[in-house]
């Protein structure tokens, strides 16, 4: 049985939360005002969704690099962990505010275009990305391009 977001927020919401006004239109466009709280348990139960039999479907898309990672956006300094660690930065876009933003700590899925898959967490940003294109640790970059030669290559990815 599938689920859609807004009545899993709408359960949620009416479980948790103190009385919400959720007034929903009846059109396509659904809109409901829900607690920052349900939103992190949304972002889970979205993903469990993906990957246990749902569409398994990757939302971003764009140019994939690597960069040598030392001190990042998130807070953390990362200096030496790019052949070891799965990190990645994000576009400047996806951070809000700046440093530390909504993006950091979150794993992604990233998948290259041969099918290979790999989890990173987000522990920069990346001020030269667009909104799709991904900054990555060289470990990343080897185990869904092959080596660092390509130097630039298109993946899709969500986050998880």
């Amino acid at each position: 049985m599938k689920t859609s977001a807004v009545s899993v927020a709408m359960f949620i919401a009416g479980t948790f939360a103190s009385p919400i006004n959720m007034n929903i239109a009846r059109s396509e466009q659904q809109q409901v005002e829900v607690p920052a709280a349900v939103k992190i348990q949304l972002r889970h139960t979205e993903f469990a969704a993906k990957r246990d039999g749902g569409d398994n479907s990757y939302d971003r898309h764009g140019h994939m690099t690597y960069y040598e990672v030392g001190p990042g956006a998130c807070g953390h300094d990362d200096s030496g962990k790019g052949d070891t660690h799965n990190i990645v930065a994000v576009s400047s876009s996806l951070m809000s505010g700046q440093g530390a933003g909504d993006a950091c700590g979150r794993k992604i899925a990233i998948k290259g275009h041969d099918g290979k898959e790999v989890t990173a967490v987000v522990r920069d940003k990346c001020p030269s990305c667009p909104p799709g294109g991904i900054d990555v640790s060289q470990k990343v970059f080897k185990e869904l391009a092959g080596n660092l030669d390509v130097g630039k290559t298109e993946v899709s990815w969500t986050f998880i």
